[in-house]
């Protein structure tokens, strides 16, 4: 599969940064990445999860970084499935949206620790199916149902800013963490540059996903390899 970025999460708009996802690994492998964010569009639009991609991914990778993957993921046989093969954590979206009670059960069976809720919003609602639909749930209240769930990681993420470089939506985000009292609060969408990701910290994010921001340099990785962000808690987006 080819590494691409979007524009708004916008079918038509993928910008290819590597027509070999292997190429893109390697990549950050060298840079000393820790951990990698991996979005099979593929299956967040409706096709079945690649799962012998990952397979293959974690063959190579397994030592050297950690991969945490979402897109696509329908159901518990797929989750346990990737995490048997290597995957270290497993963001839900739709899934969850749609039967939140499925947290729990996660939780029970693999621990809150390989579970990333994804809260993907535009106009306080959150979008579902690869953000090609929107649902009637509100995303604060839906992040405090997840909590109740046994949800420890949420990625919050504005489709608005996705992808634009216009930097992240604060106030939303600041909402979020004034909702969410026990679960950590990661961060997508719009991060520009190291000023926004000290505003991130200091406001009470826990960690971030940047895709765009590296892949055009705005956001040179050594600054992050070499200075007082965790790196654990910035991942690649692959």
């Amino acid at each position: 599969g080819k590494c691409v970025r979007l524009y708004q999460g916008l079918k038509g708009t993928e910008k290819i940064y590597y027509e070999d996802s292997f190429e893109a690994i390697e990549f950050w492998i060298n840079k000393g990445a820790n951990r990698i964010h991996f979005i099979d569009l593929d299956g967040a639009w409706g096709s079945d999860i690649n799962k012998m991609l990952f397979k293959n991914i974690i063959k190579k990778v397994s030592n050297k970084l950690k991969i945490q993957v979402g897109g696509g993921i329908r159901d518990i046989e797929s989750v346990l499935e990737l995490i048997k093969i290597g995957v270290d954590r497993i963001i839900l979206g739709t899934i969850a949206i749609k039967d939140p009670k499925i947290i729990q059960k996660l939780v029970k069976m693999i621990g809150s620790n390989k579970i990333i809720i994804a809260i993907d919003y535009h106009s306080e609602k959150i979008a579902i199916q690869g953000w090609t639909k929107l649902s009637n749930k509100n995303p604060f209240s839906f992040g405090k149902e997840v909590e109740k769930m046994g949800a420890r990681f949420i990625l919050f993420s504005s489709i608005k800013a996705d992808g634009t470089l216009s930097g992240p939506d604060f106030q939303n985000i600041r909402k979020m963490i004034k909702t969410v009292k026990k679960a950590s609060i990661y961060v997508a969408g719009g991060i520009r540059n190291t000023d926004d990701l000290d505003k991130l910290k200091e406001i009470g994010v826990k960690g971030v996903v940047i895709g765009k921001a590296f892949y055009e340099q705005t956001i040179p990785f050594s600054i992050i390899k070499n200075s007082k962000y965790d790196d654990e808690n910035i991942f690649k987006e692959d």
